[in-house]
């Protein structure tokens, strides 16, 4: 993204919203909800969801039920839900594995969007690539196309957020919690994209940043880029791509910038 729009030397830091499946992190761990500051040719990583348990590995991408499992199992309010998804079998062994507390963990927002469509009731095992998150969106566009972009005031971000990390489990709780007062399910849908977007906006402001730069497949999500938009543009820059693809078709575009950018670092450039 800062390759396309040319922002390699720009005088200004940029935040970088890069959201995805599963990227290997320096620290061991998957990422996939990261947000980076760039300026002075240097990246730094300065804010994430809070990690969770990367369940059964690529399993987990293909069956969002074991997104919920991994960020509800503990909650008392979500028993009734995650039971009637998983064999006797199956609960006895997962729930085991997670107890064991000795797997990857992960900070993808990819898996988050699974874990909160599983949950509310659209989809545990995937046919597709994608397509939890995509019903997710649809379920959320139904809400917002009834009562308009600017009309939800209601989120489940906390006011005085203040760390560098939101807490996922947190956010399933809060879902949970509406889910079992009755709110509708294109209700919770739109409240949840609202409260990434409300976040967006938090990091951007503590960092600093007018100009916020978008990628990542998470950001094919077409609500998300009209939301950040509408709730962003007045007082930052938006940066998105326009001729690539967020996806991950994209990476080696991306790996050839980071080159340019470390020799330039190096003064070779």
């Amino acid at each position: 993204i800062l390759g396309e729009h040319n922002l390699i030397d720009t005088d200004e830091p940029v935040l970088g919203v890069i959201w995805d499946g599963a990227g290997l992190g320096d620290d061991d761990t998957i990422l996939g909800s990261e947000f980076f500051t760039y300026q002075d040719l240097e990246f730094n990583r300065c804010a994430h969801l809070t990690n969770f348990d990367l369940l059964l590995g690529d399993k987990m991408a293909k069956e969002p039920r074991l997104s919920a499992l991994s960020l509800a199992h503990d909650l008392p309010q979500a028993q009734d839900i995650l039971l009637q998804k998983f064999s006797d079998t199956e609960w006895k062994v997962y729930t085991q594995k997670l107890n064991n507390d000795d797997h990857i963990k992960t900070s993808s927002m990819g898996r988050l969007f699974d874990a909160v469509a599983s949950i509310i009731g659209l989809n545990d095992v995937q046919s597709f690539e994608g397509e939890a998150a995509m019903s997710l969106e649809v379920l959320a566009r139904r809400y917002y196309r009834k009562h308009g972009l600017v009309s939800l005031q209601q989120h489940y971000l906390d006011e005085d957020i203040s760390d560098a990390a939101l807490s996922a489990q947190k956010l399933i709780k809060s879902i949970l919690l509406d889910l079992h007062k009755g709110l509708g399910t294109s209700h919770i849908a739109a409240k949840f994209h609202l409260t990434l977007i409300l976040w967006i906006s938090k990091i951007a402001n503590k960092q600093g940043c007018r100009n916020i730069a978008f990628s990542g497949g998470v950001f094919q999500n077409g609500l998300l880029v009209d939301l950040a938009i509408e709730h962003l543009s007045k007082d930052h820059e938006l940066y998105f791509h326009e001729q690539l693809s967020p996806n991950d078709e994209n990476i080696s575009f991306g790996q050839l910038i980071y080159h340019q950018i470390a020799k330039k670092r190096r003064g070779n450039a």
